[in-house]
């Protein structure tokens, strides 16, 4: 009896075991499902429906470790929500420890096959994302791996669900048609609408398309920082859960997750941002960024080499011997004076400055460092680190010479005047910028910058060029 009655006790235990397996394999199951379905739930909501898009972005950017990621932004709220109003290149490198941000103006001349008649924002507007990433790609001789998209609003709503961004910010931001609100210079914490402003912002006395660019940068730096600051686990997809609606990806998230993972450990200090080189053009009534192909090739060399991305002017003074070369230095813009002032800056340097005047004609936008023979190279790099300003260009077509290096002073010199609170009045003399009246000061500040209101003609530029040389 107590033999049969061992036997059932353990039947009977074999069997509640045998419904509990099953209980907690159901369990599992729905779990899955359910997880399954969560995951795929956010995954719509998040990974961008476009064929063309992921068939133009590859796995391995030929760089080692190196990730090269594009962003962009749609922040003015405007009807054309397809042209971006800012584009930023990431360069993460988890192996070398090291992040880059290169902010690329939406005005800059690009093209998808080597024509260079449009710009990035148009052509992202005609061609779709998978157009603007292979003209991003020829434009810095790279290759994408990932692309990403948010308007402002979302921009806006990212920050603020992200507890705001530290950003150092390199000057007061004070811009109306941006957004009523100041920002001072220095370290800070921005909120959301905050960190829409300074993107937006474009108001700056000296170099306004640059600063901006670099702000731009400073904004996906910080943005990215936060990102890696997500915990792990179950709760990042919590996390995600409530932030794939904002911003739209290449990534489901799992790769996203991935990826974050892989940069957190890039050092903060390792971290750092650079604006493309471009000068100022005007083509068919509109304004362009020209991309400086090689200031853009040096850029991209140095960064590869987990360098600056721009070489320091000390460094770029020390490595020629000033006194060893001549430069000639002619006004060619609307300021009096500019080509005495900057003859004297180039003479305390070192440089042998022979002659000065002025073209025979004012037509001049931008300021250009021209030399003859490509062993100058070094020598007119020296001249534009020492200026402070200036496109160096390589020409003995259009331009007649007998110096090592030939200066041609440009509108442009008025940047050169306001960091040091200069202006110029209505006769083009230079005077402090207190002198001048509130709406004087306003427009000649607008005038300033060399990304905005005036350019050669692109199409024009070399006639245009050799007439003022002449």
């Amino acid at each position: 009896r107590s033999y049969v009655e061992r036997n059932v006790a353990a039947g009977r235990r074999r069997k509640i075991a045998l419904v509990a397996a099953l209980a907690v394999l159901i369990v599992i199951v729905a779990c899955v499902v359910a997880s399954f379905v969560f995951v795929n739930g956010i995954n719509s909501r998040l990974v961008l429906d476009d064929s063309s898009l992921k068939s133009a972005l590859v796995a391995d950017s030929g760089e080692g470790k190196a990730t090269y990621s594009l962003l962009c932004a749609d922040f003015d709220d405007g009807e054309d929500g397809a042209s971006p109003d800012s584009i930023v290149v990431m360069r993460t490198d988890p192996e070398a420890n090291t992040a880059y941000a290169i902010s690329l103006p939406s005005n800059t001349r690009a093209s998808t096959d080597g024509s260079s008649r449009t710009s990035l924002g148009e052509i992202r507007a005609s061609e779709g994302s998978a157009g603007l990433i292979s003209a991003v790609n020829s434009l810095l001789g790279i290759k994408l791996s990932h692309y990403a998209t948010i308007d402002a609003q979302n921009f806006a709503q990212l920050v603020d669900e992200l507890g705001g961004i530290d950003v150092n910010l390199p000057e007061d931001i004070v811009d109306a048609q941006a957004g009523d609100m100041r920002l001072s210079a220095g370290e800070q914490t921005l909120g959301g609408e905050q960190a829409v402003f300074a993107c937006r912002a474009d108001d700056y006395a000296v170099n306004a398309e640059e600063t901006r660019g670099k702000v731009q940068a400073l904004v996906a730096v910080a943005l990215m920082q936060k990102a890696t600051s997500v915990e792990g686990g179950f709760g990042y997809y919590m996390r995600m859960d409530g932030l794939a609606n904002l911003v739209q990806t290449d990534m489901d998230v799992k790769a996203i997750g991935a990826f974050l993972e892989s940069i957190r450990s890039i050092s903060t200090e390792n971290m750092q941002v650079a604006a493309l080189p471009t000068y100022s053009a005007q083509s068919s009534g509109k304004t362009y960024q020209v991309p400086a192909d090689d200031a853009i090739t040096e850029m991209m060399n140095r960064i590869r080499a987990g360098e600056t991305p721009q070489a320091n002017a000390a460094d770029v003074l020390g490595s020629i011997d000033a006194g060893s070369y001549t430069v000639s230095v002619y006004n060619g813009g609307d300021v009096v004076g500019a080509a005495s002032e900057a003859a004297d800056m180039l003479r305390q340097v070192g440089f042998n400055v022979t002659d000065t005047g002025n073209t025979s004609m004012q037509v001049y936008d931008e300021t250009l460092v021209v030399y003859g023979d490509a062993d100058k190279e070094n020598t007119a790099n020296a001249v534009v680190a020492a200026l402070g300003i200036g496109r160096t260009l390589q020409d003995t077509v259009h331009y007649s010479f007998d110096t090592n290096v030939y200066v041609v002073i440009g509108k442009d010199w008025r940047t050169v005047l306001a960091a040091r609170n200069e202006t110029v009045d209505e006769d083009g003399n230079i005077v402090p910028l207190s002198q001048k009246d509130a709406s004087a000061t306003s427009s000649d500040e607008s005038n300033s910058s060399a990304s905005s209101d005036s350019g050669v003609d692109v199409e024009g530029s070399f006639a245009a060029a050799a007439d003022g040389a002449a």
